[in-house]
């Protein structure tokens, strides 16, 4: 089963990892990351730049509309995600346990819906 890892930052989180203890949480990130790698359970991963480069689009009365920002004003922000290939639910929970971050901030774990949407 394929579950995204969605991982949420705020301006503090962030910090952490760029500060003088972020060398610490980036080792024990990149221990996780070449275990799930190895494993074959990684499929993907990525950060996403800061809030402030976003743009949201909406169609209101039938023409797109482009604003600046995250969908909604929020202390903690999607930061990053995985996906991940586990045999279970459990499994990528213990994954997301041990991601760095989740000290700091959540991490949601959700399954990938496929084409037949039997995962709803």
């Amino acid at each position: 089963m394929k579950y995204m890892l969605l991982i949420y930052d705020n301006d503090k989180s962030r910090e952490l990892f760029m500060g003088p203890d972020g060398k610490e949480l980036m080792a024990e990130m990149e221990v996780l990351l070449g275990e799930i790698r190895e494993s074959g359970e990684l499929l993907y991963t990525d950060g996403l730049s800061d809030p402030s480069n976003t743009k949201t689009v909406r169609v209101r009365d039938g023409a797109p509309v482009v604003t600046d920002g995250p969908l909604a004003e929020a202390k903690e922000y999607f930061g990053g995600y995985m996906v991940l290939d586990c045999e279970t639910e459990e499994r990528a929970i213990e994954i997301a346990t041990r991601f760095p971050g989740v000290r700091f901030t959540p991490v949601e774990v959700r399954p990938l819906m496929g084409a037949s949407g039997d995962e709803m």
